[in-house]
């Protein structure tokens, strides 16, 4: 699917991983079989998620807490850290179709905030990181205190959710 150059050396989980494992086919047994409103019957089926087409804002919400079925008091918080980039986010190899380019040519995206969260399932706090775009320039936003932020520093184990705008 995407290309080696893409995946992380390992330091942390490389965000085309994430991709390439959101967009992996799935059966669906026992409990999480597919109700067929036809035949109607709870069947095996196959599941797969794919991007169709890329949209000008990109949101991920990368998954941080494991839940298991059988109790609410086993989950917990996943702490990986998620290797994004800043600039550059190439999803040619993710798109299935893209009306606005022509076959083979890159998708790409820029990071413009990022969404943290800090603490565990029971409590938590939340900051954001967000380029202003008139100067350009990072922002750590932490309750009522905003800071100057070197954009590197926005790739951390506390990021839950990217936001990226199309170039």
């Amino acid at each position: 699917m995407a290309s080696s150059k893409h995946h992380s050396s390992g330091n942390g989980i490389s965000i085309y991983d994430c991709l390439s494992w959101f967009s992996t086919e799935e059966t669906l047994t026992g409990n999480d079989k597919w109700y067929c409103g036809r035949c109607k019957n709870h069947v095996t089926a196959l599941k797969k998620m794919e991007l169709y087409r890329a949209p000008e804002f990109l949101i991920i919400h990368l998954k941080r807490f494991s839940h298991q079925r059988s109790s609410f008091f086993s989950s917990k918080k996943i702490s990986e850290l998620v290797n994004f980039p800043i600039e550059g986010l190439d999803l040619s190899d993710y798109v299935l179709h893209n009306t606005q380019q022509k076959k083979g040519t890159d998708i790409i995206y820029d990071l413009y905030a990022v969404s943290n969260h800090f603490g565990s399932l029971n409590g938590g706090h939340y900051t954001a990181y967000a380029q202003n775009p008139i100067d350009k320039k990072w922002y750590d936003f932490d309750d009522t205190d905003v800071s100057r932020l070197d954009p590197s520093s926005a790739v951390t184990k506390a990021a839950y959710v990217l936001f990226y705008r199309r170039r």
